[in-house]
């Protein structure tokens, strides 16, 4: 988690377009120390947390979800996005949804009578 949170921060701070040692003085850290929490080689703590969110203009809930995310995209692995209908209901369904999304008449159609 401590490693999600460091990345969650690392983005913010790109976002940003601050350097470590403007989000630092901003935050009211020492320059060093926040060079180790981008690093992953020190737990960053809950005033850390609040301090880095305020400068951000976030909520700290929201940088834990944000490492909670790199976490659950971590584990789901790679993704295929390549997306063609098959014989599979569900699949055919999918396709057709986002083709209607995407405003795409023709792929639209075409899984449309895919569908059984």
């Amino acid at each position: 988690m401590n490693e999600a949170t460091s990345k969650a921060i690392a983005a913010e701070r790109s976002a940003a377009h601050l350097t470590i040692k403007e989000l630092a003085k901003k935050a009211n850290l020492n320059e060093r120390t926040l060079i180790r929490l981008l690093q992953n080689e020190r737990n960053i703590n809950v005033i850390q947390l609040a301090q880095l969110a305020e400068v951000f203009g976030v909520y700290p809930h929201e940088l834990i979800e944000a490492a909670e995310r790199f976490i659950e995209r971590a584990e789901r692995g790679p993704v295929s996005l390549s997306v063609e209908p098959d014989s599979d209901d569900a699949t055919a369904r999918d396709y057709y949804a986002m083709a209607a999304k995407h405003g795409d008449i023709e792929a639209e159609q075409e899984a449309y009578e895919e569908m059984p």
